[in-house]
Formats: C-alpha cells, sequence, structure tokens
C-alpha cells in the first residue's frame, strides 16, 4: 500500500511539473505579447517619461556604471572644495560669486572651487616669498615678514585679477555684438515675428557670450519667470550701461503697449551711434598712446642712424 502511495504522488508531480512546462512554454508567451501589446496602445506620454526616468535613475544609482572619477576623485574634490569655501568670508564669497557670473564661469568654477584656487595660490606666494626671504641675508626679519605677507596677498589676489580680465574682455566683446544683436532683432520683428521668436531665432543662429545671455534668459522664460523679470537678471549678470539701456526701453515699452518694432529700431540705430562714438575717441587717443613708444623705442633708433655718422665725422675732424 506504501509502495503503491508514493508511486501515485511521484506520478501526481511528474503530470503537474509537465503542465507547468506547457503553460510556461507555450501559453505565457502569448499572454506577456498580448499584455505589452496592451500597454503600448493605453501608455500615454507622460508614463512612459515617467518611465523613463525611473530607468535613468536606476541606471545612474548602479555603482557598476558609474565612473571612477565620479566615485573616488569628485567627492573628494568636492570634499576639498567645502573646507576652503567655509573660511572663506561672507563679503568674499558674494564677491567670488558676482565675478565668476560676469566672466561667465560659473557652470565651469563653482564658488568653492575658486576659493580654493585662491589659497593655493596664496600658499604658493608664501613658499616664493619665504624662499627669496630666506636666501637674501641682508633682510631684518621684519622686512622678511613684510615679504612673506605680500606674497600671500599677491598670490591670493591674482585668480581675482585674471578673473577680472576675464570679465573686461566678455563686456566688450557683448558690446561689439549688440548692435548686430539688435540691427537682427529690429529685422526679425519688422518681418512679423514676436519678441521671443526673433530672440529664439537668432541665438539659433548666432554665437557669443552676449548669444549666451539671451539663452539663458529665454531658458527662464520658458521655466516661467516674466519677461521683464528674465531680462533685469540679465542685465544684473552683465552689468553693460548699453544693455541695461537697451532693456530698460523693452520694458518700457511693454508696460505702456508702445511698438516693440519701432523702439527696436531706434536702439539700433542708438548703439550704432555709440559705436561709432566710441571708435572715435579711440581714434583720438591713438596719437597719444604712440607718443610713448616713439620716444623710447624709435626716436633713439633714428638719432643713432641719422647723427651717429656727423658724430664719428666730427670726432675724426677734431
Amino acid at each position: 500500500m506504501f509502495i503503491t502511495f508514493l508511486f501515485a504522488v511521484s506520478v501526481s508531480c511528474l503530470l503537474f511539473l509537465i503542465f507547468l512546462w506547457l503553460i510556461a512554454k507555450y501559453l505565457l508567451p502569448k499572454a506577456t505579447l498580448k499584455q505589452r501589446l496592451n500597454s503600448l496602445n493605453t501608455l500615454n506620454t507622460v508614463d512612459a517619461s515617467r518611465m523613463n526616468n525611473l530607468l535613468l535613475r536606476k541606471t545612474e544609482a548602479s555603482p557598476k556604471d558609474t565612473p571612477l572619477y565620479e566615485r573616488t576623485v569628485k567627492p573628494w574634490l568636492n570634499s576639498v572644495e567645502n573646507f576652503f569655501y567655509h573660511f572663506t568670508p561672507e563679503a568674499i564669497k558674494n564677491e567670488i560669486e558676482h565675478h565668476l557670473i560676469l566672466a561667465g564661469k560659473s557652470h565651469l568654477l563653482s564658488p568653492g572651487a575658486f576659493s580654493a584656487i585662491s589659497f593655493i595660490f596664496m600658499g604658493l606666494g608664501i613658499f616664493l616669498a619665504y624662499n627669496y626671504t630666506s636666501s637674501n641675508n641682508n633682510l631684518v626679519m621684519l622686512q622678511k615678514v613684510a615679504f612673506t605677507f605680500i606674497g600671500g596677498a599677491a598670490g591670493s589676489a591674482m585668480p581675482f585679477i585674471i578673473l577680472n580680465i576675464m570679465a573686461e574682455k566678455r563686456k566688450k566683446l557683448m558690446l561689439q555684438q549688440l548692435p548686430d544683436f539688435l540691427d537682427l532683432m529690429c529685422v526679425s520683428v519688422q518681418a512679423g515675428l514676436t519678441f521671443e521668436a526673433a530672440i529664439k531665432k537668432i541665438i539659433q543662429r548666432m554665437t557669443g557670450p552676449l548669444i549666451d545671455e539671451f539663452r539663458q534668459t529665454m531658458d527662464d522664460m520658458r521655466m516661467g519667470t516674466p519677461r521683464r523679470f528674465a531680462l533685469k537678471n540679465m542685465t544684473l549678470r552683465c552689468e553693460l550701461p548699453e544693455l541695461s539701456l537697451f532693456i530698460t526701453s523693452i520694458i518700457q515699452s511693454e508696460r505702456l503697449g508702445t511698438s516693440i518694432s519701432n523702439t527696436l529700431t531706434i536702439q539700433a540705430e542708438n548703439m550704432r551711434e555709440r559705436r561709432r562714438q566710441s571708435i572715435k575717441a579711440l581714434a583720438l587717443k591713438a596719437p597719444i598712446k604712440m607718443l610713448f613708444p616713439l620716444i623710447f623705442f624709435i626716436f633713439p633708433a633714428l638719432f643713432v642712424v641719422v647723427l651717429l655718422p656727423a658724430i664719428l665725422t666730427l670726432m675724426k675732424q677734431f
């Protein structure tokens, strides 16, 4: 009886396994395919974007797919930046952020990274000044301390000087590009485009620091920022008087309900006239700037060429 029971149980298990195998091989693939087709038919764009975001998050979260730099070097650099940024005074922090925005390097350098660079340059300046004072035995202790302090101050100020030079160069490029931008804006608006559509067309076809600022302004407007606030933020980022005048006229035209086309035409003419005046001012400064090279470099060579033969002739006669 027991052997018969075991035989019946084993046969029943075998039949059950065969039944599961048939279901897994023939019935489940058809059901899965039908479910996928139904899900593709009923899936909307929002659900698809959510699924893509979830897949991207899973992909980014997996440590195996993360590069070695992101896992090891970048966290260490972030900790170093936070350490130096913590010891930076609050007023200097605001100045660093402001100058990075003016130079257009806020997307490349964080304030913490710039603070770390400033501290590194300060240490380098102190090191060079200390080596100079230690090798010079004629200096007293007070002079050595003063030289070391000056070296540290000069080293820490060097990144700020470079950043200011980059900001001024960027302002000059923006000022050179502004009249052409206004001419294109005027032509586009007179052709029937709106203000935003004209800017969008121009930033697709041009490059430069001014175009980058208008591209960021368009991104702010696309995110929901009102146009006048987005334009005011651009003037704060650039600190260019000519651009501020243009933005103020556009905001005033929007508030008063006047024609933007006429405003753009007037502003384009004003910018062209300002450019002519600046070129004339540079031309008037040219003779004064040429005076020093003439005195120190050209006149001595002329004196040698003209007067040296006469001096040699007089020396032979006397």
